[in-house]
């Protein structure tokens, strides 16, 4: 049995034990007040047990495919890992998933290297399971000797309180008769990552998708455990906020209606016991067409008429008096209807303006790319793409206090603009967050956490079909998640860990500008340069992090 061990700013796979970070030892550099974390591969194990898949029969759109996937996983048991490290770690298995296609990548977005980082179909270990004394083998066909490639990753538990300096220890993985003994060295510094954000982070959580990958009672204790998990995985990602739910609407007749908030009041005083700071609420429309301008109120009515103005000037009212009751005016935004194009924008001003009547002191949000679209929001969110296009133009928007975000989603795919897609090198994730520091955006958006498309086994299936409105398209790969839904409970995921950092590092950036705003810029600009202009070479990004931790230790 042979190990190497791989730098977590860079994706490993089942199949592959060289890697450009590869090294005999554990290396660390880490500000207190979060995780230092490593990666170890291990060839030479093979599997001794066939875990069943885990997920319901009800989620896959054919026999066929669920027949595929029954097999699940290929372990092997009996696998220990002890440290002398002073700190406590938590402890992950690297579990392979299915890049299947490299979905939306014309022929001119492809630059290799990077662009993508491999060509599919393939496996990568973007999965982190909790340890439990098994390896999920990455390649064994169960033959006697045929061997395989299994991993760990390692969290160390790092307090904001802990002592400064230089730390040594051993990892000893024992896999049956056969150990690997891995030397490890961190330091850690004086510099700490603020423990409260400045930076708001909205991604959409699926809830029903919790009760259906784990089989559960909505509302049941089981569900409430575990929701109480993936609420726990989004703040580790420092996520405060979240998209809103459950207005229950009656039409009483004769343009009247009946709203009630009770599901809405009780998930958001449970979200902000889990830390939730701030709620994204339901939109007041959706569009009917990507090609034409109508945008419906209660998916239904043509925002433009006179049934839906009655349906918002009682809905909106209501809607406010429930907020201000609570005291959550200034913790809640709304969007007017998400993504406006040429062919609705129009009306969708229009609809922005009618609520800001109705309304004045709900902060309005949405997604959008640059188009006829001034004037209507509190919160402007251009995709990254589309801020470094019109950056002159959007950065008038920040007039009378608004705030500007970014977001990603299915795109930007082209022009090498960073995304936490997984074909993408790891870092493309890691640089999302500083931007936010580049730009002085005050918060970033994406859609989707736990947003397994219909049918979709995101362990086998990454690139599945979505359909919004009239359009259908494949998704590229991730896009729809960065939690898995494990055998118990949410799986946190490489690129929700290179997210977290990155929220992380944006912050220490700061912090350091507040005093040193020369030096911050400086080490920022050798990395990032823009959204499409960043460092790939993970040895050069270690350096800069590693002078941003120097030089924020040296004001602390």
């Amino acid at each position: 049995m042979r190990y190497i061990v791989v730098d977590t700013a860079e994706f490993t796979y089942p199949d592959r034990f060289e890697y450009p970070t590869a090294s005999d030892r554990v290396l660390l550099d880490t500000p207190r007040g979060t995780f230092a974390t490593f990666q170890i591969l291990v060839d030479g194990l093979c599997a001794d047990v066939q875990v069943p898949n885990h997920l319901p029969r009800d989620i896959y759109q054919s026999d066929e495919l669920w027949q595929q996937a029954s097999l699940g996983f290929a372990r092997m048991g009996g696998v220990q890992i002890k440290t002398d490290l002073p700190f406590d770690i938590e402890w992950y298995a690297l579990v392979p998933v299915t890049v299947e296609q490299n979905y939306g990548l014309a022929e001119a977005d492809v630059k290799p290297p990077y662009f993508p980082v491999r060509q599919a179909p393939y496996r990568v270990y973007d999965c982190l399971r909790p340890f439990d004394g098994s390896l999920d083998v990455g390649v064994c066909d169960g033959r006697e000797h045929d061997t395989g490639i299994g991993g760990v990753f390692g969290a160390i538990i790092i307090p904001a309180d802990a002592v400064p300096g230089a730390y040594t220890a051993t990892v000893e993985i024992t896999a049956g008769a056969q150990s690997v003994s891995v030397p490890l060295s961190m330091t850690v510094y004086k510099a700490t990552v603020p423990a409260e954000e400045t930076l708001t982070i909205v991604q959409s959580y699926a809830a029903d998708r919790v009760t259906r990958y784990h089989g559960v009672r909505w509302g049941s204790e089981e569900y409430y455990a575990l929701d109480d998990a993936y609420f726990k995985a989004l703040r580790r990602m420092r996520q405060n906020m979240t998209y809103m739910w459950g207005v229950k609407v009656t039409e009483l007749g004769d343009n009247k209606y009946e709203f009630d908030f009770t599901e809405m009041e009780n998930a958001m005083r449970r979200q902000l016991s889990q830390g939730i700071k701030y709620f994204n609420g339901p939109s007041i429309g959706r569009r009917e067409s990507w090609h034409t301008s109508t945008i419906l109120v209660n998916d239904k009515l043509p925002a433009m008429s006179y049934e839906a103005y009655l349906y918002l000037k009682q809905y909106l009212p209501a809607l406010h008096d429930m907020l201000a009751r609570n005291g959550w005016i200034d913790r809640f935004v709304m969007g007017i209807s998400d993504e406006p194009n040429a062919e609705n924008c129009t009306e969708w001003r229009a609809l922005a303006g009618l609520v800001r009547r109705i309304v004045p002191d709900i902060r309005l949000i949405d997604a959008v790319s640059y188009g006829n679209i001034h004037g209507a929001l509190d919160i402007w969110v251009p995709l990254n793409m589309e801020y470094d296009k019109h950056m002159a133009e959007i950065e008038t928007f920040r007039e009378g206090g608004s705030e500007i975000w970014h977001y990603v989603c299915c795109g930007p795919r082209s022009e090498c603009y960073v995304n936490r897609f997984m074909d993408y090198p790891l870092l493309s994730t890691r640089y999302l967050l500083w931007g936010n520091y580049k730009y002085d955006l005050t918060g970033y958006l994406h859609w989707a956490t736990n947003a397994y498309q219909p049918g979709q086994d995101p362990f086998r299936q990454n690139c599945p079909s979505h359909t919004n409105a009239d359009s259908t398209i494949f998704l590229p790969p991730g896009d729809t998640h960065l939690i898995y839904p494990g055998e118990h409970g949410p799986w946190l995921s490489a690129r929700g860990e290179a997210q977290r950092e990155s929220a992380e590092e944006c912050e220490m950036l700061k912090v350091l500008a507040k005093t040193d705003k020369q030096t911050a810029d400086a080490i920022c600009q050798k990395v990032f340069r823009s959204f499409c202009d960043v460092e790939y070479d993970v040895q050069k990004f270690r350096a800069a992090r590693k002078q941003l931790l120097i030089a924020l230790s040296d004001i602390t």
